[in-house]
């Protein structure tokens, strides 16, 4: 009986030791995104949680409002037409808009192809998005507590042996079409969609600032009671 007992302490002892390493590897490695850097907006959220010896960010966004051409279902088939980790103004989306239609153009006479103006192009406003890797279940399970009381959609994606992977998602968006082969959103739309957006992307960013403020007054508590 004995023997199991410390069997079980030495497990206990590899999977921190498991999860400090990879934490150190993983945050030592270079940012794969498609921007390269972590948002402004949410850096001191990525911070806190890293400076927490339970608790490291695999992923994160602070929020985005994107046009996008819908060339497929598929997200990876799809083309960026502008995108903003920040409030936008509608000269920032006419102007991206007028752009992208110039350029069109410009490839249907030299290519002779049409395809092109068949696609769809969508506006979308997307709210935060943070993948956290824990220690154990009991980290996981105190994040997913203190998230759950700004954030509805809270939840484990993932189990390992070395680490459990918490998936925090805010409730703000707004996706709508704005151009397809027989339709082009008129200006007072278009107007109407930068400010929704911008009204959504602001409520994003305050509950953000509330779950700063929130993880940096509640967590340093339980990681103590952890390392007892």
């Amino acid at each position: 009986m004995e023997e199991n007992f410390n069997k079980g302490i030495n497990l206990a002892k590899n999977m921190l030791d498991g999860f400090s390493k990879e934490k150190s590897d993983f945050l030592g490695k270079k940012d794969k995104s498609r921007k390269g850097s972590i948002d402004k907006g949410i850096i001191k959220i990525v911070n806190e949680i890293n400076s927490k010896s339970g608790y490291y960010t695999t992923s994160s966004c602070v929020g985005r409002i994107v046009l996008l051409e819908m060339k497929s279902k598929k997200k990876n088939e799809c083309g960026w037409i502008f995108a903003k980790h920040d409030e936008i103004t509608f000269k920032e989306i006419n102007n991206a808009l007028k752009k992208h239609s110039i350029k069109n153009n410009f490839n249907n006479e030299k290519f002779n192809k049409n395809k092109s103006n068949n696609y769809e192009i969508w506006l979308k406003q997307q709210p935060l998005i943070l993948h956290v890797a824990c220690r154990n279940l009991e980290a996981a399970k105190r994040l997913l507590e203190l998230s759950r009381r700004i954030f509805r959609r809270a939840g484990i994606i993932g189990i390992t042996d070395r680490k459990v992977t918490v998936e925090i998602i805010g409730s703000e968006h707004l996706e709508t079409i704005v151009k397809d082969k027989d339709f082009v959103a008129d200006e007072d739309y278009l107007k109407n969609l930068v400010k929704y957006a911008n009204m959504n992307f602001m409520e994003n960013r305050r509950k953000i600032e509330r779950f700063f403020n929130l993880i940096t007054n509640k967590m340093q508590n339980f990681e103590k009671k952890l390392e007892k």
